[in-house]
């Protein structure tokens, strides 16, 4: 993997539920620190006054992977035991319950530990800055040594962005209505939508080159994001329920905060453009999690946008790639589909080179695991992203600021997409719905115009229309659209001939169908079901031919051996 690569975790624009599936989340509420003694009190290591919230995690805010107490305490069911006290869980040769101020093993909760005084965390290796503890290699996706891990978790604090205090930068907060009531829900999407340029001392043309949360209520705010609009969007009045997506017309994702993150500084030489040049409405979207159900519970939060007339040379674009139209069976432990932007697709896509400053992947609750691949000169492998393990709830954002990927017209974007449906005894299609599934990768990258287009997908089995060359020995897939081809092809002449519609089946079509398929790469099963589905019934010429063959169905699939029953 390209060792270039940086990886910090937060949230996508539909992130839904705080899932405890692929990344064993173990969440940092006060539920949870309840169940160790001085849960609530246990010292950040490098930051005087500071406490580490999520005293399971890797991350000091809570949320994401575990560290080895983390592990431990899942193991013990999510309960102090007297085995949890007397294993020294980070290997520093305390026991945790020397280290969480339980010595004797004796706390039970609800009662004050022993001790309040002189803790540290059961998992984290102390002195933690030490060179013993410093190599100690971690069990993390994001980090190798605990060097690397104390370095990430010692470096956040503000949002440090060059160019910030500049004369020329301006700064303008969104946030959502003072006292706004937040639902006594486990889980809620509240949205409100701005119109910036009232906002603006002077309206103009101008860039956003960062954006920072701001934070009222910290205690139940998961994530922010926010959206850029049409121009027909109107400002709502006041905050609402909103979902996944503020509106259909607030569609383009500009960013996303989640806890232990200062916010984003966009790169040096980028921006987005907003006012006269640019989006006029934005919305901001709070994700609040008030697992207790509590109904007293008040937020304000949003997000400060700065912006400067002084405009840097490249607008950020945002580029989708992957996959559409597949289903995934239900009862498998891996279940793979590749999508692959063809080089030939690059070439149409790219008029020059594209530099990538970020990327995600995107999938829903039974993505398994993820990554985007760049196929260079048909040899040269680099990885875009990779997730070995994916959790909807928490993926990861790959970063590139300091060295942008760069891809060329002519490089193959491959995205593999591995799902688990072992638990599930029904067909999952994909869709918007987090009952249904994706498979994209998004890509953030500058210049703008240096890509044609917003998206390069496929469909069914691989299919892209920007690559117009033979798939699996069928040439021109989307000739199946056109009544006039259909009419003129001596398949259909030959289908027309010796089948009929919505009829007992006759022995002549049975055998010029079987001879089709057996002859033609484009009916071979796969790639046929896609035609069938996304061309041939768009016109009535191709739904006459589709109904002639239906005739015989039953006889051909006998021919092949194949079970309408059990096929998926």
């Amino acid at each position: 993997m390209n060792r270039s690569l940086i990886v910090r975790t937060r949230l996508i624009s539909d992130v839904l539920l705080t899932s405890a599936v692929l990344w064993q989340v173990v969440s940092s509420y006060p539920t949870y620190q309840q169940q160790i003694p001085n849960g609530d009190s246990v010292p950040h290591p490098c930051k005087p006054n500071t406490f580490w919230a999520g005293v399971g995690h890797q991350n000091d805010q809570g949320s994401g992977e575990r560290n080895a107490f983390g592990r431990d305490f899942e193991r013990e069911g999510k309960i102090w035991t007297q085995s949890l006290c007397h294993l020294d869980s980070d290997g520093d040769g305390l026991t945790n319950g020397q280290e969480l101020g339980d010595p004797e093993c004796v706390w039970t909760p609800n009662t004050l530990p022993s001790r309040q005084v002189g803790l540290s965390n059961p998992g984290i290796c102390d002195p933690w800055d030490s060179p013993v503890c410093f190599s100690n290699n971690i069990t993390s996706v994001k980090y190798q040594t605990q060097e690397e891990w104390m370095r990430d978790m010692c470096r956040a604090g503000p949002l440090l962005c060059p160019g910030l205090n500049e004369s020329d930068v301006h700064q303008v907060a969104l946030t959502i209505d003072n006292g706004t009531q937040v639902p006594f829900m486990d889980k809620t999407y509240y949205c409100q939508i701005f119109d910036l340029e009232s906002h603006m001392t002077i309206p103009g043309n101008y860039q956003i080159i960062a954006v920072e949360p701001v934070i009222d209520n910290a205690q139940v705010l998961h994530h922010i994001a926010l959206f850029g609009c049409d121009d027909v969007q109107p400002a709502s009045p006041a905050p609402f329920d909103c979902g996944v997506f503020p509106s259909i017309s607030c569609h383009t994702f500009i960013t996303i905060w989640t806890i232990g993150s200062p916010g984003d500084c966009f790169h040096p030489d980028t921006g987005i453009s907003v006012g006269s040049g640019g989006f006029t409405k934005f919305a901001v979207q709070l994700f609040w999690n008030n697992p207790s159900g509590r109904d007293d519970l008040l937020d304000s939060s949003g997000v400060k946008i700065y912006y400067t007339e002084k405009r840097r040379p490249y607008e950020l674009g945002l580029l989708k790639i992957g996959h559409e139209s597949f289903l995934v069976p239900p009862n498998h432990p891996a279940v793979s589909f590749k999508s692959t932007c063809t080089s030939v697709c690059t070439k149409s896509l790219f008029n020059g080179t594209v530099y990538v400053t970020m990327a995600w992947n995107h999938m829903h609750y039974i993505g398994k695991q993820m990554q985007v691949q760049v196929l260079r000169n048909k040899t040269d492998i680099q990885y875009l992203t990779f997730d070995p393990i994916y959790n909807f709830d928490s993926p990861q954002i790959h970063v590139f600021q300091e060295k942008p990927f760069q891809l060329y017209p002519g490089d193959e974007i491959i995205t593999t997409c591995i799902y688990n449906s072992q638990d599930l005894s029904w067909t999952t299609p994909w869709g918007e719905a987090t009952t249904e599934e994706m498979c994209y990768g998004f890509l953030v990258y500058y210049p703008k115009e240096n890509a044609l287009k917003t998206s390069c997908v496929t469909l069914g089995p691989d299919v892209n229309y920007c690559d117009n060359s033979t798939f699996h020995g069928c040439s021109d897939l989307q000739r199946f659209s056109s009544p006039f081809f259909l009419s003129d092809a001596d398949f259909y002449q030959d289908i027309l001939h010796n089948c009929r519609t919505f009829s007992p089946c006759v022995e002549e079509c049975t055998n010029t169908i079987v001879q089709l398929k057996k002859n033609d790469p484009c009916f071979q099963d796969e790639l046929f079901d896609f035609i069938k589905d996304q061309m041939l019934n768009t016109n009535p010429i191709g739904q006459d031919m589709m109904a002639r063959i239906a005739s015989c169905q039953r006889q051909v699939d006998s021919v092949f051996n194949i079970s309408r029953n059990t096929r998926t």
